[in-house]
């Protein structure tokens, strides 16, 4: 590894003048191959020597190999040179960076030594605390300061490896265009540059791997090395992708899957080797004319299995896994989108395609298995690049796609066949939904409709973009069939924590709808409204209660995912009311106003939660002291972080402790008991909690005439919306 000193003090200039002597040699041997030409070659030519015995052919020979000599010097000297300016170029970038960043570490009070020691300039005690709470797994948690200390140490052995790996590619291309000297003459098979000798060699390495032989651990650390160092190289991508050929690339991924899975010394090595694999294929794929040619050249492949293997992976099973490898983040959107294209294309042609089959006796269960579907790991492959999922999925100028995935398409399924135990015969035949079903498709659509990565730690009260609330706006009507029903039921359980993380980035929203009459918001008379933007830019859904609620609902099963919502529910809540005027108006109505709305949405996710219990109410009793011991993911998160949430809603939620699971038990065993269940609001101690919060936060008196009244609304809006929710899920009195 270079050292620190060395690339801090090296002299480039050195290199450069290196540079400069190679184009004053290659410009004389040019001018000597032009004055032999001239004066040897033709006056030999034009002399016209002829003999019986060859001695003039000879000579001929002779003096053509000459002038093949002066060609291949010139050759030789282009090659070095290009060789000598890449290195040039590169280690005065890598030098230039760490001078750069030794000047950036002393504006953090980072001192840098002169052999690249990373110490603290003026150290703060402070600092010295740990920067995580300790405990007896980890009894001594890093400081701040030896945090700081890390991080610029780590970015100097990011210029360091840089640098040396282009001191490496320099010294072997330089070897390589020398060629063997003797004998042989200058070399006339040089690389015009340090990004073909690297191509070159990378392919013949892999290459060699792909066919069986064994490679040594010389060749496959410097085939580790090649690929890692390149993996963005645009140039080198797409000699390495263009040289392998889909075929070929397809047999390496499946080698290389066999090495990583197979364990031994070497298994990070060759995972190192997949990954920048799949980066190169990314990369070369940039140049959108290259990405055409290729993906036509894969197509080819795309439904065809390996030669000799007939169960095994087709094309796109092998590319796509492939793929899942890199860092899928920064994979050109037209490359993914037309790869996923490409194999919708191929699908519809054979529905089944995917699909595995199984084999039991009548009367025993088929195992649960997972299938390798194309289509899907690119889906999750998108939702690394939000942007690049809304775009795919965004049904405006009638792009089909999303009605595709939700409606159309036969997901791939294990095909069972049931045998009798007597003679074999089969009985039976049937499809059984794989065990990953969806899930690149859940993560693709939380994607497409928040603009951030799935998982992503996050609420964001801040609106949407036109096509992001198009999608959303799809998928909801969709999932519950334009209002006819099903959203409560019917959501495959992939899909179903995406798609809640998703909801509750849009509760601003579904707060809004099931309220009812809010400007810009459709209701239940006008029907459906269609994604709308308001005067501020920020983009919103239009969707019917009825279907908000289903697809609520259709996501609740899972605790964690009930919490999700109910959770971000209460801080929109508590955010209406931080909002309310500080004077109550004419008619209480600046108070009464949030308080109701409040109290409907509250009252129609209670009820929500009692249907989950209804369903199976001895059993899913647990399932509401589950969902309240879910710690949300973003509780701990301060609110005023939060876009459109203030002060006032973080105080309001610190008083307002009430355990919520308390109220949807409560409302679960009145519906179950009580024929006059609709008349009660067992479940609203909860609602009231964050009104009361609401008043000690103003200092209002609790039990104040005009509280009483707020609370009073606030209840009767919760017992109408409770009990229309309830007959939207099918439980009327």
């Amino acid at each position: 590894m270079i050292a620190y000193e060395q690339l801090y003090h090296l002299d480039v200039d050195g290199i450069k003048s290196a540079v400069d002597s190679w184009s004053e040699y290659i410009r004389r041997y040019d001018a000597m191959d032009e004055a032999y030409d001239a004066q040897v070659v033709k006056n030999f030519d034009q002399a016209g020597w002829t003999s019986l015995d060859g001695t003039a052919l000879y000579a001929r020979t002779q003096v053509v190999m000459a002038n093949q000599e002066f060609t291949d010097a010139v050759t030789e000297g282009k090659g070095i040179r290009t060789v000598l300016q890449d290195a040039y170029d590169e280690l005065r970038k890598y030098k230039n960076d760490l001078h750069q960043l030794t000047e950036d570490a002393k504006k953090d009070n980072i001192t840098i030594s002169a052999t690249g020691e990373v110490s603290l300039t003026n150290p703060d005690p402070d600092g010295d605390k740990p920067f995580i709470p300790t405990g007896p797994l980890m009894p001594d948690g890093p400081s701040v300061n030896q945090l700081k200390v890390e991080f610029w140490a780590a970015k100097i052995a990011v210029v360091l490896a840089a640098a040396d790996n282009a001191d490496i590619s320099a010294s072997h291309a330089l070897r390589r265009n020398t060629g063997k000297g003797g004998d042989e003459g200058f070399n006339d098979k040089t690389v015009k540059s340090v990004d073909q000798d690297e191509s070159q060699r990378a392919s013949r390495l892999l290459k060699k791997y792909e066919k069986g032989e064994k490679l040594s651990p010389a060749e496959l650390n410097e085939l580790e090395r090649l690929m890692s160092h390149n993996e963005k190289d645009p140039e080198f991508s797409r000699m390495v992708v263009d040289s392998l050929g889909p075929e070929t690339t397809l047999r390496l991924a499946q080698d290389l899957e066999a090495s990583t899975s197979a364990g031994g010394g070497d298994t990070e090595k060759y995972r190192n080797i997949q990954n920048a694999l799949a980066n190169n294929i990314a990369t070369a794929n940039k140049d959108k004319e290259f990405s055409e040619q290729w993906r036509r050249d894969m197509a080819a492949l795309g439904t065809k299995r390996p030669d000799g293997e007939p169960a095994g992976p087709y094309g796109y099973q092998t590319l796509s896994k492939l793929l899942q490898e890199g860092d899928t983040e920064g994979y050109p959107a037209h490359m993914v989108h037309g790869l996923t294209d490409d194999m919708i294309a191929a699908e519809k042609k054979n529905p089944d395609i995917w699909n595995i089959s199984d084999s039991v006796y009548s009367g025993d269960d088929a195992e649960k298995k997972a299938v390798v579907d194309p289509v899907d790991n690119m889906l999750g492959i998108m939702s690394d690049h939000p942007r690049a999922a809304t775009d795919y999925l965004d049904p405006k100028g009638g792009n089909d796609r999303l009605k595709y995935l939700l409606d159309d398409r036969d997901w791939p399924a294990t095909e069972v066949s049931e045998r009798s135990h007597k003679d074999e015969l089969e009985l039976d035949r049937h499809e059984e939904d794989a065990t990953n079903s969806r899930t690149g498709f859940g993560l693709a659509l939380e994607a497409a409709t928040t603009g951030a990565t799935p998982g992503d730690e996050r609420i964001d009260f801040n609106g949407h973009t036109a096509a992001e609330a198009r999608v959303m706006q799809a998928t909801i009507e969709r999932l519950d069939d334009y209002g006819k029903g099903g959203g409560d039921s019917t959501i495959p359980e992939n899909m179903q924590k995406p798609l809640a993380r998703a909801l509750s980035d849009y509760t601003e929203d579904t707060h809004a709808i099931i309220a009812g009459d809010h400007k810009g918001y459709g209701n239940e008379q006008d029907g459906t409204k269609d994604a709308w933007t308001d005067e501020n830019g920020r983009s919103h859904i239009g969707v019917q209660e009825r279907s908000v609620i289903r697809v609520l609902r259709g996501v609740s099963d899972d605790p964690e995912n009930f919490n999700q919502i109910y959770e971000t529910e209460r801080v929109y809540a508590a955010e209406v009311m931080g909002r309310a005027s500080e004077e109550p108006g004419n008619a209480n109505e600046n108070w009464e106003v949030p308080a109701r709305d409040v109290g409907t949405v509250m009252g129609a996710y209670n009820a929500i939660g009692s249907d989950v219990i209804l369903d199976d109410r001895d059993e899913r009793k647990q399932w509401a002291d589950d969902a309240a011991k879910q710690r949300y993911h973003m509780g701990g998160m301060p609110l005023t972080l939060i876009p459109q949430v203030g002060d006032t809603a973080q105080r309001i939620l610190d008083q307002a402790t009430y355990d919520w699971s308390k109220d949807i038990k409560n409302e679960a065993d009145a519906k179950a008991n009580s024929q006059n269940a609709e008349d009660q609001a067992k479940g609203m101690a909860g609602t009231r909690d964050i009104i009361d919060a609401w008043a000690r936060d103003r200092d209002y008196d609790e039990d104040d005439n005009a509280m009483r009244q707020v609370k009073q609304e606030a209840e009767q809006s919760y017992k109408t919306s409770r009990n229309s929710t309830h007959t939207i899920l099918g439980h009327s009195s």
